[in-house]
């Protein structure tokens, strides 16, 4: 058995060693316990601001659900008492004359419708006379005109107001023929209406004719 041998000096000790270098970053420690809560900040409220503009309108709603039914009304006051009705005191104006004529008819002359259809009846439902066949107006208003011609074989009508001729009809047949026509004129004071043939003129001539009939009456005044 050989033992380690143990030596033993007494001299001086030597001179410290020149630092080493630093080591690696050592590893990240455990996770710490959870701190305690911070006290509660106060809270700071600044200046009130200025109004800002008006903004622009917004759209219109909905339309809402009907209201309930209000409370019926208190009764008005009478009125005041209308006169009594007058036939009399309505304005009228009106004719119906029948052509009796033994020549024939001229062109672009006023037909001479030269007698009433009643000519017994009280003079005020008579109506107005015609002057060689031809209305003037009296009552400024709207009014109806019709007419009904007998001819022989074609003939054209035309509806004159004043020197305008407002409605033309002409009419064809193989024999007799009835032409008729009808216009709505408004007229004033002084106006005149009658009836013309025109081009064909083979108008029935008969001194006791009833079938050639002009007819006109106001429907209601405009002035």
């Amino acid at each position: 058995h050989v033992g380690p041998v143990v030596s033993q000096h007494c001299g001086n000790s030597g001179i410290p060693g020149i630092p080493g270098s630093h080591g690696h970053n050592g590893l990240d420690g455990p996770k710490g316990e959870k701190g305690e809560p911070g006290e509660a900040g106060e809270p700071v409220r600044g200046q009130k601001g200025t109004p800002g503009q008006m903004g622009p309108p917004g759209r219109p709603g909905l339309k809402g659900d009907p209201g309930l039914k209000g409370s019926r009304g208190s009764l008005g006051e009478p009125g005041i008492k209308g006169s009594p009705f007058n036939p009399s005191n309505q304005q009228a104006s009106f004719f119906s004359h029948k052509w009796e004529n033994s020549q024939s008819q001229e062109l672009d002359t006023a037909m001479n419708f030269n007698r009433a259809i009643l000519p017994d009846l009280d003079a005020r439902f008579q109506g107005q006379q015609l002057t060689n066949g031809t209305f003037t107006c009296v009552i400024k208003g709207i009014y109806f005109f019709s007419y009904h011609v007998s001819a022989r074989s074609r003939v054209c009508l035309k509806l004159m107001k004043r020197t305008d001729s407002h409605v033309t009809l002409c009419d064809t047949a193989d024999g007799y023929l009835v032409t008729s026509g009808s216009a709505v004129l408004e007229l004033a004071p002084g106006d005149t209406v009658s009836l013309q043939a025109i081009i064909y003129n083979t108008i029935v001539v008969s001194q006791t004719s009833t079938s050639h009939i002009f007819t006109g009456f106001l429907i209601f005044p405009t002035a």
